[in-house]
């Protein structure tokens, strides 16, 4: 294998594993920003104005929390990882050892391991974290939103 086929498999799987963090971070100031709006909104929660704002603050850290904690490994079929602790976590020494040497022996055994754990990021982290990450974006636009404009009405 040449070495702009080896970067081209690093820099493809360094770039989702940064595209899952930067995911992470969103979701976080997401989750700080929801605190924030719950906990100025909740002392007036008796008014409907704020009891949506509220809620909205809840809806936010949920799907904020969804985002950061998503538990997506459990839906690979294929766990074994040679990149990756959870791959072979459960696995002896002896049972780890004979996969990686049988990796190492090939190059196109290599290509298929960064084929599949950088497919396994994009579709069990990169696409569920996305999407959870847009809908909490939403309510949080919209149930602000409805929260002023029915403190204003």
């Amino acid at each position: 294998m040449d070495q702009n086929s080896i970067n081209f498999l690093r820099d493809s799987f360094n770039h989702h594993r940064d595209l899952t963090d930067d995911l992470d971070r969103k979701a976080s100031f997401f989750l700080a920003l929801a605190g924030v709006i719950f906990a100025l909104s909740v002392s007036r929660i008796e008014e409907a104005p704020f009891l949506v704002i509220a809620m909205t603050g809840i809806l936010v850290v949920i799907l904020s929390v969804l985002v950061i904690r998503l538990p997506y490994r459990g839906k690979v079929k294929e766990k074994f990882s040679l990149m990756c602790w959870w791959g072979f976590d459960g696995k002896s020494y002896e049972e780890y050892k004979e996969e990686i040497n049988k990796v190492f022996g090939s190059d196109q055994a290599i290509v298929e391991q960064y084929q599949k754990e950088i497919w396994n990021l994009a579709n069990y982290s990169i696409k569920p974290k996305s999407l959870l990450l847009k809908w909490a974006s939403y309510v949080l636009v919209a149930g602000l939103f409805i929260g002023f404009i029915l403190l204003f009405v």
